[in-house]
Order: structure tokens, then C-alpha cells, then sequence
């Protein structure tokens, strides 16, 4: 073993002790990770390249999980949605709204991601680091599922023996079987209570795991990105992720500031600007800590003191919300998935990106409460349409700072459909001077 070799390997063995002992923030590891990586990388001579197997062990790690943790957390997450059902008009509005700020959250990035085209003409396809991942994604997903105009094929395809794809890791079997069985699941009620409890044990077991591996990022992080930079380098790779940032940013701000509020106006009858005045609160709190679930305490005060939410209504919305609705979540992850695709030179059809649309808002449902879990799910999406989930690597470099924005969107949907809510139940907030 060389000097070089043996300096990285204690390097990592550090890094390692101080991920599992988790007395520093994950966060403030992946930052430090994604800086050590990133100068390492553009340093040539560093041989960081030699470190590359720790990188590509991380993405197997998370890809480990796929399968279990969409057919669980979907399954789980309709399931467990027979309160909502029980609780009658209610529950079928919530649902319903929830439904609709994703859709209009995806369909946003989608339109921003496919008119600014971001990645669109990049060379980092050429380095050795894309082209190596490319390579293995057909063996993953069938190539012609990123380019065939065939909604028939892609309909096919999601219909296949759930059990074949479990063992294979093909996303949209999975998908389609774990959303079938769980509305089947939900309409059969009580009866299957028990089930749907042993399901959601299994369910907090996988995502134990997650939480466990994401404790790992930070090695993994710096073993990708060093590699990715000394690869493509860092002037490319700098003016692309920035391109992807801006579009992220500018579709997540007009999906709050403009479609959220003029829902809220024209469902909930409530002035946009008391409503944002009302919610800043739990929107702080919501960039700080990166959170939906942490925010909820501020989410529910803000709610029932600024909005007048009666708290019968907030009580089942907001929590509901918490763990199904994911608006900045499910918008991030169709942009992303774009993104990589641009950086490949794929052009996705129209029939796969509905695919995207569709994989974004589900894989959302259930996913984990963590901050930087969403790198999970990103991978599902990625996978769903045949691209290959090292690319990741390129998406972690800023997604700290991107979780921060999309979570505020995550809280902001939440409240939007609870005040809306409030008013369709003919429980309106108080009119207030704004």
C-alpha cells in the first residue's frame, strides 16, 4: 500500500468514528465532506481517485434500500390513511388538496426545468466518472424507457410481477403493486388493521436503516465528489450545478409565492399576504432545521393563532400533511431528474416525463423525516426513468443548502391546505385587516 493509499484509509477511518458517534450535526459533516472533496479533487496529484470504490460502496449501500422502502413506505402511507377516510369530508378534502399542490409543485419544475433546460450541453458526460455509471444504468432499467414516446410501454412495464421486480430493483413495478395493495388496504378498513400495523413496524425498521447510512454520508460524499471533481473538474462542474440551483430556486419561489397563496385565495378566501404574514414563523423554523416533522409544533401554532385553523381541522391536516405532503420535495426531484438527463444528452419524451411526475409525487409519500434522507428517493426517481443513480454524487454537492428552500415549501403547503380546509368545512378563519 502506498503512503497515499494508507493517508486516505486512516483519513477515512477518522471520519468513519466520528460519522457513527454522531456527536457533531450530519450536517455540518457533509459540509465539511463536501469542501474537503471538492478541494482535494480540483488538487491534481492528490490521488483521490484511489479512494473511488468508497463512493461507489455508499451508492450501492442506498441502493440496498430502494425496493423495501417504496413498497413499505408507499403501502404504509395509503394505508394508514383509513383515518382520513373514517374522518368523511374532511379527509377526502385533505386528500384531495394535498393531491393538487404536489401536482401543481411538480408540474412547476417540470415547466422551469424543461424552458431553462439546465446541464443542457455540458461536457461532463465525456469524464470517466459519467460515462462509467452510464454504462451499468441499462442493465438497471430498460434504455428505451427514457426515450420511447410509448405510454403503453410504460403502462406495461409498471404492471410486471412485483416479486421479479423487488429482486431485480425495477422501480415502477414496485410502485404500481405498492399503491394498488395500498388502497386495496385502505378500503378494506378495521379488517386488515393489524396488517397495516405490522407494515408500519416494518416500514420504521427501513427507515432506522436509512437513518443509520445517512449517518454515513459524509464518507461516501467525500469519496463521490473527490472523484466527480478530479474527474470532470471544477469550473464545469461549478457552472452547471449553479444553472441547477437557480432553476430550483426560481420554481420553488413561484410555487410559494404565487401558486400557494392564489390557491389559498381562491379556495380558502384568505388574503395571501395575512397568510404569509401568519405562517413566517413556522417558515423559519422550516429553513433552520430543514424539517417538516420538527416544524409541525410551530406549523400547528401558527395555524390556529394566526389563521384561526379550528384545532379539530389542524389536528388531522397538518400531521397528515407532515408525512404525505412533500410539494418542494416532489418539485426538487423532477427537476433533478431532468437535470441528470440534460447532463447525459437524453432527451426524456413526454411519456417519461409524465413518468417523472408521477414517480416525484409518490416517492414523496412516507419519505424519510431526516434532513439529506431525500438523497433515497432521488435515487428512485432517477432509476425510474433508466438513468443511473451515481448521479447523485453531482446532486449532493448543493443539496444541503436546496433542502433548506424545499422544506419551507413542504411547511407552507401543509398550512395553505389546512386553512383551505378550515373554510370548505364551513369553520372559515376570522377576517382579519392585512
Amino acid at each position: 500500500m502506498s503512503l497515499g493509499a494508507l493517508a486516505y484509509l486512516c483519513l477515512l477511518v477518522a471520519m468513519t468514528i466520528v460519522a457513527v458517534q454522531g456527536r457533531i450535526s450530519v450536517n455540518w459533516q457533509i459540509g465539511a465532506a463536501s469542501l474537503a472533496g471538492v478541494a482535494l479533487g480540483a488538487w491534481e496529484g492528490s490521488g483521490i481517485e484511489q479512494i473511488a470504490l468508497v463512493g461507489q460502496l455508499f451508492i450501492a449501500l442506498l441502493k440496498m434500500l430502494i425496493a423495501p422502502m417504496i413498497l413499505l413506505s408507499i403501502v404504509h402511507g395509503i394505508a394508514g390513511m383509513a383515518r382520513a377516510s373514517d374522518f368523511g369530508r374532511i379527509g377526502s378534502r385533505t386528500l384531495a388538496l394535498y393531491i393538487t399542490t404536489m401536482a401543481l409543485a411538480v408540474a412547476t419544475g417540470l415547466l422551469f426545468v424543461n424552458l431553462f433546460e439546465p446541464g443542457a450541453g455540458s461536457q461532463l458526460r465525456e469524464s470517466r466518472f459519467f460515462a462509467d455509471a452510464m454504462a451499468d444504468a441499462p442493465a438497471r432499467a430498460p434504455a428505451d424507457l427514457a426515450l420511447s414516446n410509448s405510454v403503453a410501454r410504460i403502462v406495461k412495464s409498471a404492471l410486471a410481477n412485483p416479486i421479479r421486480a423487488l429482486a431485480d430493483g425495477q422501480i415502477l413495478p414496485v410502485v404500481g403493486f405498492a399503491v394498488m395493495l395500498g388502497l386495496a388496504l385502505l378500503k378494506l378498513g378495521d379488517r386488515v388493521r393489524p396488517l397495516v400495523e405490522v407494515l408500519g413496524a416494518a416500514n420504521a425498521a427501513v427507515m432506522q436503516l436509512i437513518a443509520w447510512f445517512v449517518r454515513l454520508a459524509p464518507v461516501g460524499i467525500f469519496a463521490l465528489l473527490g472523484n466527480l471533481v478530479a474527474g470532470v473538474g471544477f469550473v464545469e462542474l461549478a457552472t452547471h450545478l449553479g444553472a441547477f440551483a437557480a432553476v430550483v430556486f426560481a420554481a420553488t419561489l413561484v410555487h410559494a409565492l404565487v401558486t400557494l397563496p392564489l390557491v389559498v385565495r381562491l379556495v380558502g378566501g384568505l388574503s395571501p399576504l395575512r397568510f404569509l404574514r401568519g405562517i413566517q414563523a413556522a417558515l423559519i423554523v422550516a429553513f433552520s432545521t430543514s424539517s417538516s416533522a420538527a416544524t409541525l409544533p410551530v406549523t400547528t401554532r401558527c395555524v390556529e393563532e394566526e389563521l384561526d385553523v379550528p384545532p379539530r381541522i389542524s389536528s388531522f391536516v397538518l400531521p397528515l400533511g407532515a408525512t404525505v405532503n412533500m410539494d418542494g420535495t416532489a418539485l426538487y426531484e423532477a427537476i433533478a431528474a431532468i437535470f441528470v438527463a440534460n447532463v447525459y444528452g437524453i432527451e426524456l419524451s413526454l411519456a417519461s416525463q409524465a413518468v417523472v411526475f408521477g414517480i416525484a409525487m409518490v416517492s414523496a409519500i412516507g419519505a424519510p423525516g431526516i434532513p439529506s434522507a431525500g438523497m433515497v428517493t432521488m435515487v428512485v426517481v432517477l432509476e425510474s426513468v433508466g438513468l443511473p443513480a451515481e448521479a447523485v454524487a453531482l446532486l449532493l454537492t448543493i443539496d444541503r443548502a436546496l433542502d433548506t428552500v424545499r422544506t419551507m415549501a413542504n411547511v407552507e403547503g401543509d398550512a395553505a391546505v389546512a386553512s383551505c380546509v378550515a373554510r370548505l368545512s364551513a369553520n372559515p378563519p376570522t377576517p382579519r385587516s392585512s
